[in-house]
């Protein structure tokens, strides 16, 4: 009870905080809304799915494009960023085990033959890397001093999403075997990431004067528009006959280029209004 009754304290506190004076938090809401909206249409048109049952699902949803729940996911996670860093400093334990919990339910109920669907536009399924971020200060610290361990435990995770996804393959659950969202995956994933964080100082030397800096400032514009790029340079691929992986790398390569391409140029040649409301700002 006593924790319930703190939980709501801090979501009073964080709404209040949002609403009159988080401006840079909504601020940030609305960059990433209004493009979501308009890219959903934009989806939504060219895969001629304007029906009202299409255009709702796709808008509430984010299944107007493969990539488009995320937005859904990280316009949650901005709301909820006050009430995340008052629960840390309170209940470290209970934020962290949001995540595991949440991958675990999902894989029982897959067991059982309940399919959970679109679970991952819900941000209770990608909540734990967006904490490690807000929280790097100690994971940091900590993982520092077990810096030496992360190497072996991520060769152990890795084996471990193997054998799961296998399982998975045997059972004939083949979106289970290929998700992300499942517990040895998230494993994976977070470890990865904490021995990315802790060479971070040392990638951002040795990439300072690349043209990946360059590429990672356009990286929000080219996952709005890419999907759209990607279907057209698959298309025309599909008049080339080369072997299968060189295609797709090839595919991958100038599907990349092609959407910086397109979004620097539109940065460059559209009105400042309409590069706001495509996100291309």
């Amino acid at each position: 009870m006593r924790v319930f009754s703190s939980f709501l304290g801090c979501l009073r506190a964080s709404l209040k905080f949002f609403f009159w004076g988080g401006g840079g938090l909504a601020k940030r809401l609305h960059k990433v809304l209004i493009p979501y909206l308009v890219w959903s249409g934009i989806y939504l048109v060219v895969t001629q799915r304007l029906t009202a049952g299409g255009i709702v699902k796709g808008v509430l949803l984010g299944t107007s494009s493969a990539q488009m729940y995320y937005l859904l996911v990280y316009a949650q996670l901005v709301v909820l960023t006050p009430l995340l860093y008052r629960v840390l400093r309170s209940h470290r334990l209970l934020v962290y085990c949001v995540t595991p919990v949440f991958l675990l339910v999902r894989e029982v109920a897959a067991i059982v033959g309940v399919a959970l669907a679109q679970v991952q536009v819900l941000f209770p399924a990608w909540l734990l890397f967006y904490v490690l971020g807000l929280d790097w200060g100690k994971v940091g610290r900590a993982a520092t001093r077990r810096c030496s361990l992360l190497p072996g435990l991520l060769v152990a995770c890795l084996f471990l999403q193997l054998v799961s996804g296998c399982a998975w393959l045997a059972q004939g659950d083949y979106n289970m075997a290929t998700t992300q969202l499942k517990l040895s995956s998230m494993a994976t994933s977070a470890v990865l990431v904490v021995l990315i964080g802790l060479t971070g100082h040392r990638l951002r030397q040795l990439f300072a004067r690349s043209h990946l800096v360059k590429l990672g400032d356009l990286s929000f514009r080219i996952y709005l528009c890419h999907i759209l790029v990607l279907s057209v340079v698959t298309k025309v691929l599909g008049f080339v006959a080369i072997p299968l992986l060189m295609a797709t790398v090839v595919n991958l390569a100038v599907t990349l280029v092609v959407s910086a391409c397109v979004v620097a140029t539109g940065a460059t040649l559209l009105p400042r209004k309409v590069c706001e409301v495509l996100g291309f700002v």
